[in-house]
């Protein structure tokens, strides 16, 4: 029978997004004992009968639990950030979750009297990973996944804001930030020249990204002020989906919105195809989706889009110094970055 899976470039097809990328921090291991403690004020007099630790998130600590007698199943989410970060993710998960797929939040507690993190207990939704999905499934059944990212992307972006930066925990604008050339080029120079970015890339790539930086900064003086809410880690480690009874796919969940800030869409159209080689099937359906879903492009928005992941790009990269495998898997992508734009 026909291998229909997406071709790939020679190497691509064993670049795994984020494959053995380093955690900020440990997992936080619970036993049973430990979770029946902290999930009594959500559960009185009830006791868990299953929990498995989810290993796919890079920061919180997840497990999917099932209490004794119940068939239903639950994620706890356990914050490495204070309150705030749960908040602003409730707050979102209100604001979306008519249009687009997310885990309705049913208890929280940000006390850090039980326990010392603050902690959330979300709906279960069913699905696989896109991250997963992409090695087992056909290049029709892929591209019919990436259209369906698409048009929930475009959802996600018909949420205005008069202004960008950075959310707090009712939304509101807490720290203002527009990504401009003035902003692109400070960031990329603090990065390269003072930062570990700098040092994890050496000299040659250093000079010739910056290069790249300053020949197309301009490029992001041309984007319409239009601000939206931003997932920022829209990507394979982040979404859901399954069969949809048609013979497509669709998007059952969109998860961790702990980093989401309002700016401009190109953040989230960068990320998702950030391991995505030029002119790839997927990046092709996805954009497709994305237009037919009321989303919208400006003039470059290639170029525009891989300059604004590139602010992304270089912040993990200075994050990096004790995470091998992660500063690696950044150079690697910074590499191709050059090769295509430089």
């Amino acid at each position: 029978m026909e291998d229909t899976r997406q071709n790939a470039a020679p190497g691509e097809d064993e670049w795994q997004e984020k494959a053995d990328w380093e955690r900020r921090e440990p997992f936080v291991r619970l036993s049973l004992a430990e979770l029946n403690g902290l999930l009594e004020s959500a559960f009185p007099g009830r006791s868990v009968e299953f929990a498995q630790s989810l290993g796919t998130g890079l920061s919180n600590s997840n497990y999917k639990i099932r209490m004794r007698g119940e068939e239903r199943s639950y994620v706890l989410r356990i914050y490495r950030g204070d309150a705030d970060v749960l908040r602003k993710e409730e707050a979102i998960a209100r604001l979306v979750r008519s249009v687009v797929p997310v885990p309705a939040f049913l208890y929280t507690d940000a006390s850090c009297a039980r326990f010392p993190r603050p902690w959330a207990l979300l709906e279960w939704h069913d699905g696989e990973l896109l991250s997963s999905l992409r090695t087992t499934v056909s290049q029709e059944e892929l591209a019919s996944a990436a259209a369906a990212l698409g048009r929930t992307l475009a959802r996600v972006h018909a949420f205005p804001f008069q202004k960008a930066g950075l959310l707090g925990p009712e939304l509101e604008i807490r720290t203002p930030m527009r990504l401009d050339e003035a902003m692109f080029t400070g960031f990329a120079e603090q990065s390269l020249m003072h930062g570990e970015a700098g040092r994890l890339l050496g000299s040659c790539r250093t000079e010739a990204l910056w290069a790249m930086c300053r020949r197309h900064a301009g490029l992001l003086e041309e984007q319409p002020n239009v601000y939206s809410l931003i997932h920022s880690d829209f990507n394979g480690r982040n979404v859901l989906l399954a069969p949809d009874g048609a013979g497509g796919s669709e998007v059952t969940a969109v998860l961790d919105w702990e980093f989401a800030f309002a700016g401009p869409p190109l953040v989230d159209i960068g990320n998702m195809l950030r391991y995505e080689p030029p002119g790839s099937e997927f990046g092709r359906h996805f954009i497709r989706g994305y237009v037919q879903g009321g989303g919208v492009l400006p003039e470059r928005w290639e170029l525009k889009s891989k300059l604004a992941d590139l602010i992304a790009l270089l912040d993990l990269l200075n994050r990096a110094a004790d995470a091998p495998n992660r500063a690696a898997d950044l150079v690697r992508l910074i590499d191709r970055l050059l090769a295509e734009w430089a």
